[in-house]
């Protein structure tokens, strides 16, 4: 009775998250940020389904402090800048969802905590698509590359991409990781590494852009470089579908031939 209750409760689970994974993943792509509310629901439910679980099954102490080092993880690159608030919440669910090891015979076998494998091959998917998209950049780009500054010229492929100022204010979401200002009477370019998602608003940039523009001070053909930066959710929800089809076995494969 309680396997095919454990059988029934996981079914639930899975349409829940992959539901709410998929809905934010599409939100994430066009818009570049989620729905608050729906992150607050997506949260609460993740609450029910660990009380229930916890209910069913006492989680081992360690097993769940180990499944909290990832939404620990999450909430310090947000306290640095690297992750929006929303994702923090996201991951901060899906480990709500899993307190206890996986009892049901829906999912595939499971040492490590899901929430930990679902990051590995979330990070592991974008890690992928970052050296595809970096070697196609260094390859056409290849001449825009060397106005950058050396300190960054072997970064810039690999999360950004070169625009016209004509094509740049056209956008929504791109953040410019280069930066023109007219300062005492002549036009001085700065090149930067970081933005913050939360504090930033791309269109002030634009605006910036269409001013310097009228003025005469740049063309509205030069080259800027400019981030779209990682929508997490999309990678999350790729590893999310990973870790149902093959559980941690190619987790523990790699950690066996490391160690």
């Amino acid at each position: 009775m309680q396997y095919e209750l454990s059988n029934l409760v996981e079914a639930i689970k899975i349409i829940y998250f992959l539901g709410f994974l998929l809905v934010f993943s599409i939100q994430d792509y066009k818009r570049r940020e989620i729905s608050d509310n729906l992150v607050y629901v997506f949260t609460g439910g993740s609450i029910v389904f660990c009380s229930l679980t916890i209910y069913m099954y006492k989680p081992p102490p360690l097993y769940l402090a180990f499944s909290f080092m990832v939404p620990a993880l999450f909430i310090a690159m947000y306290l640095a800048g690297l992750m929006g608030e929303g994702d923090v919440y996201v991951i901060f669910s899906l480990t709500l969802l899993y307190p206890v090891p996986p009892h049901s015979s829906l999912l595939p076998r499971s040492l490590l905590p899901p929430p930990l494998s679902i990051t590995v091959y979330s990070t592991l998917s974008i890690v992928l698509v970052s050296l595809l998209y970096g070697a196609y950049i260094l390859i056409r780009y290849r001449g825009l590359l060397k106005e950058v500054p050396l300190k960054y010229r072997f970064i810039y492929p690999f999360i950004a991409k070169p625009m016209r100022l004509n094509e740049y204010l056209g956008t929504e979401f791109y953040y410019p990781l280069t930066l023109i200002e007219l300062k005492d009477n002549s036009v001085k370019t700065t090149y930067r590494l970081h933005y913050d998602v939360e504090e930033e608003d791309p269109g002030a940039y634009r605006e910036m852009f269409k001013r310097l523009i009228e003025s005469g001070v740049v063309p509205d053909t030069i080259y800027i470089w400019v981030s779209y930066g990682i929508p997490y959710i999309i990678p999350l929800f790729l590893g999310t579908i990973i870790f149902l089809l093959v559980g941690d076995t190619p987790i523990l494969r790699l950690l066996e031939l490391i160690l």
